[in-house]
């Protein structure tokens, strides 16, 4: 779905060879060889966040400029504290299968989305340790996938997580925008880029995305500022992260449910787990089975969400 839609964007809504950029681009791309502006338009399609380009999407963490031997150093060892975590996580999972109440079902879910963002990480990582290390990039081209986890204190400043999908969630929106004729910077343009975003990466997505969670946030911080509550800085942040946690494990289950249906997060991501290796034995290969037999149905979720609520 994603290249889907970035050739509809780049066939219909821009012109690649006059408008894009690259900061590396010494001669106009259309006096380049056939090859060479292959791969030019080849380099811009795959760049998610447009990392040197001219297009390069907002709230991407500061780039790298450090030596190629310490990028990859770090990077290495980035990478291999993400796989801890990942397996830490994974493993959780095992024995925190729900049994139809909703905190369960809440719990499970966040750490089922934490499996994602913790193999991105490693991944991203991986990737970035061998092409520096063998020369096909600078460290500067690879800046990192997440932004700062204190950040992450609403739903709209959700910038903490990785913006691959941003390109195209922002040209939709600023496009409907300029077909309907909005004012830039009004209210009517910031939530119709808003929804219109989120629904493009809803459709990337398959049903991910609930779009009406940043307008929640927005009209309870409007209504506090139009009462002249004044509140402590560090107590607003605090409240944000619960407001962002809870939020989370709240919508979450419902993505978590539809992949699991068509047998997408059911799998273990990770094949070799040093914690089930060495717990093993301890626990009984038994019990581990056990334990993933536990069937996940959006039924169970929703029945005890009823019962929760009556």
């Amino acid at each position: 779905m994603y290249q889907c839609l970035t050739t509809f964007s780049m066939l219909w809504m821009v012109d690649p060879l006059t408008e894009y950029r690259h900061e590396r681009d010494v001669v106009h791309p259309l006096t380049l060889s056939f090859m060479r502006r292959a791969y030019w338009v080849q380099s811009s399609m795959l760049s998610c966040r447009g990392v040197g380009w001219n297009f390069q999407v907002a709230n991407v963490p500061p780039r790298l400029y450090v030596p190629r031997a310490n990028f990859v150093y770090n990077r290495l060892f980035s990478a291999i504290r993400w796989y801890l975590l990942a397996d830490a996580v994974q493993s959780s999972t095992i024995f925190l299968r729900p049994h139809g109440h909703v905190v369960q079902h809440c719990i499970f879910s966040l750490a089922r989305f934490g499996t994602v963002i913790t193999i991105l990480a490693m991944q991203f990582d991986l990737l970035s340790v061998i092409s520096v290390a063998l020369g096909f990039y600078e460290p500067h081209d690879w800046p990192g996938i997440f932004g700062r986890w204190s950040d992450a204190y609403s739903v709209r400043r959700w910038r903490t997580y990785h913006q691959m999908l941003r390109r195209h969630t922002a040209a939709y929106g600023k496009r409907a925008c300029r077909c309907l004729g909005l004012h830039p910077g009004s209210w009517a343009s910031s939530y119709t880029q808003l929804y219109v975003g989120f629904a493009v990466s809803g459709l990337m997505h398959c049903g991910g995305d609930l779009m009406v969670r940043p307008a929640i946030c927005d009209a309870v911080l409007a209504v506090v500022r139009k009462a002249g509550i004044r509140y402590p800085h560090r107590l607003a942040r605090l409240v944000g992260y619960a407001w962002v946690v809870c939020w989370l494990g709240f919508s979450t289950p419902w993505l978590i449910e539809w992949s699991v249906k068509v047998g997408i997060t059911e799998s273990q991501r990770i094949p070799f787990s040093i914690i089930t290796t060495l717990f093993l034995p301890y626990v009984g290969s038994e019990a581990i089975r056990s334990a993933q037999e536990v069937p996940l149905n959006v039924t169970a979720w929703a029945s005890a969400s009823v019962t929760t609520d009556s």
